[in-house]
């Protein structure tokens, strides 16, 4: 009994890499993560650039403005356009910025498709979904914001500045995870199974 079990502890310890050999190996799996993080902190400088930065603000405010608006109609719901970039919830009026319009999402999901070790096919599909949802999200949160700031307006700046935010994150995560693991790559799966 005794022999059966260290004869299966040595064959277990053949199947771990060696200590290096492991850190190596998840170091390498990270790495199109980190080419994703360190490309879009320089694709959102670039962009924040003096000549560049109106134009970015202009289409991206424009386009969610617009967004947001038809969406709230689609669902029946008491939107109106005041005018670029000001739209209204029955009564309450919101200014759409860039920082509403999600466009460091966007840029984010961009770079991690870009780097990912993903097929064509699988990086389409991905970016595809990413940008779906976001889109879907963000039109979504900007009738939710109204509604919160027509009924609860002491809520609107906490809800607004913090809670979206962090469900954003969380949303851009779940989603790469869950394409990553579609992908048959598992980013987070330990280097022992790849």
């Amino acid at each position: 009994m005794k022999i059966r079990a260290l004869d299966k502890r040595k064959k277990h310890q053949k199947d771990k890499l060696p200590a290096h050999q492991s850190k190596e190996a998840y170091i390498q799996k990270f790495k199109p993560l980190l080419f994703a993080f360190i490309s879009w902190f320089i694709l959102l400088a670039l962009l924040h650039l003096p000549g560049i930065k109106d134009f970015v603000r202009y289409v991206m405010v424009s386009f969610t403005h617009s967004s947001a608006i038809v969406m709230g109609k689609l669902m029946f719901l008491p939107v109106a356009d005041k005018g670029y970039p000001v739209m209204d919830f029955a009564g309450f009026s919101m200014q759409v910025i860039l920082e509403c319009t999600a466009y460091n999402f966007y840029l984010f999901v961009l770079m991690i498709t870009v780097f990912a070790p993903w097929t064509l096919r699988q990086k389409l599909i991905n970016l595809a979904v990413f940008a779906g949802v976001i889109y879907i999200t963000n039109n979504l949160r900007f009738l939710i914001m109204g509604a919160i700031g027509r009924y609860y307006p002491a809520m609107f700046d906490n809800i607004h500045d913090y809670l979206w935010n962090i469900l954003f994150a969380i949303l851009v995560f779940m989603i790469f995870l869950w394409a990553d693991s579609r992908s048959g790559n598992q980013i987070f799966a330990t280097a022992k199974q790849s």
